[in-house]
């Protein structure tokens, strides 16, 4: 006894895209190099504004310019 299929098998045939997404880096980045630049200052700015706070209330800075006014002061003289 042959068992016939109820309906037609077709061969699996591999499809085509037929349209091509454009490249992800086509996209456009005209402002992301600014904005990369504005968060690096920004950062730059947060560290120097940390680091200038901790050596203001540690007395350092008046420390070390009283000390090169000192050298220049002696070495004038």
């Amino acid at each position: 006894m042959t068992v016939t299929p109820a309906t037609p098998v077709t061969p699996v045939t591999s499809h085509r895209r037929t349209h091509r997404l454009p490249p992800a880096h086509d996209a456009d980045e005209s402002g992301q190099t600014t904005a990369e630049y504005a968060l690096l200052t920004g950062a730059i700015a947060l560290l120097v504004a940390a680091v200038t706070a901790w050596a203001t209330s540690t007395g350092k800075i008046g420390r070390l310019l009283d000390a090169v006014f000192n050298y220049l002061t002696k070495a004038i003289s």
